[in-house]
């Protein structure tokens, strides 16, 4: 059980970024998430124009109702005669509140000074290179031994990759994780509640990207005689998809998807976030959605790969009682050079060349705070809030254990 502690809330105008995966010492790969974008006038680092984040002053009696909050975003933009055809979205789980497009800066004035509006924020987008890596269709011989550093043949032909074998695993069958990213792409070692999957930049559930399908085959992949072993192998999970194929996507896509989980997600289910700013950057929105979605449910999410202190980043700077941060660490069990730190980062865990499911019933070697976080979100499913613990990394002043299923 971890100690809640509570952090100030600043917003901070600033671009918006996304990270996922970086290349390790050895050059594996490198796949970054970015931001959706549908005009490609829009140069990097931007806000998309006349598009806000508008949230509301808490109001315990629209908690969870869709309807009541989207009425009452209609009700609040007729006050400033802008149109209802402006709203993108509503949010009443997560946070209070509603995405708009199409204003004036006097009309954002207005809303920002409406009495029931707590604060607005600008919707940013950012636009990334993507490397997909090396994608196989047959995983790669491995090393026999019993070395926790070393992918592993398992006797039932299963793929043990090396961090798995670091920190442990376990029969997740029953039990659900959400993964908050990119979509999950149908695949023979993953169990998806098709059902309950939705995108939020448009389009299917289904992954087009990459990123969150290797994600989900961290937590989750079946150990059933082929591909990889998840640590909470055969555990279901649900794509949450708020990146697009080009790994983008928009704060307002992705307030949406976490609010989509707090409605949802059931006792003892947990989810995984593997996106976060790449620059120093803060949001008051973003951290708040997190803040309740906590209380719906556990969660890992990502450090981040800026080489930085979390404290100059959301959601990642928020040290709370239901949130687990993970850190990047290697197979020599330091710490990646490129991996955040700080006083938010709860746990390390094997993030440097780890493989898993991709698109295509394929599997990729890749690399990042994002590979790291879904080892931690599939022992939160196996064991509740805790962690077991074997060593203990330092970076930047700060120290925080390996995280392990026992």
């Amino acid at each position: 059980m971890k100690t809640k502690l509570k952090i100030l809330s600043i917003v901070t105008v600033s671009s918006f970024f996304f990270y996922s995966c970086e290349k390790d010492s050895n050059e594996l790969t490198d796949i970054e998430t970015g931001v959706e974008i549908t005009d490609t006038t829009i140069g990097a680092d931007q806000a998309i124009p006349g598009e806000y984040i508008v949230i509301y002053k808490e109001d315990k009696s629209l908690s969870g109702k869709s309807a009541g909050m989207k009425a009452k975003s209609l009700q609040t933009l007729s006050k400033y005669a802008i149109g209802e055809d402006n709203i993108k979205q509503t949010y009443s789980d997560a946070i209070q509140g509603f995405a708009v497009k199409n204003l004036t800066l006097k009309q954002a004035e207005m809303l920002k000074n409406d009495s029931e509006v707590a604060f607005i924020e600008p919707n940013y987008i950012h636009k990334l290179d993507v490397d997909m890596g090396k994608p196989v269709s047959t995983l790669p011989a491995t090393v026999q031994g019993k070395d926790a550093t070393k992918d592993t043949p398992l006797p039932n032909g299963d793929f043990l990759p090396w961090g798995i074998e670091r920190v442990g695993r376990a029969n997740g069958s029953g039990r659900t994780c959400w993964i908050i990213d990119s979509g999950i792409a149908p695949h023979s070692d993953l169990n998806i509640n098709t059902g309950r999957s939705r995108s939020f930049v448009g389009g299917s559930w289904q992954d087009q990207n990459g990123h969150g399908t290797h994600v989900a085959g961290t937590v989750a992949a079946k150990n059933n005689g082929s591909g990889v072993v998840g640590v909470a192998f055969g555990a279901t999970v649900v794509s949450v998809r708020v990146l697009n194929a080009a790994g983008s996507g928009a704060t307002s896509g992705i307030l949406s998807g976490v609010d989509y989980v707090a409605r949802n997600a059931g006792n003892g289910d947990t989810w995984n976030y593997s996106v976060g700013f790449r620059n120093r950057s803060t949001s008051q929105a973003i951290d708040n959605a997190f803040r309740n979605l906590e209380r719906r449910a556990i969660g890992a999410m990502a450090a981040g790969n800026s080489n930085d202190d979390t404290q100059f980043y959301s959601p990642q700077r928020l040290q709370t009682s239901r949130i687990w941060n993970v850190g990047n660490m290697t197979r020599s069990g330091a710490a990646a050079g490129s991996s955040n730190f700080g006083r938010s980062v709860d746990r390390w865990a094997p993030g440097t060349a780890v493989w898993s499911t991709w698109l295509n019933g394929q599997f990729n070697r890749i690399s990042g705070t994002s590979m790291a976080s879904p080892h931690v979100a599939g022992i939160l499913l196996l064991r509740g809030n805790s962690t077991g613990t074997n060593g203990s990394v330092r970076k930047g002043g700060y120290t925080a254990p390996i995280a392990t299923v026992n």
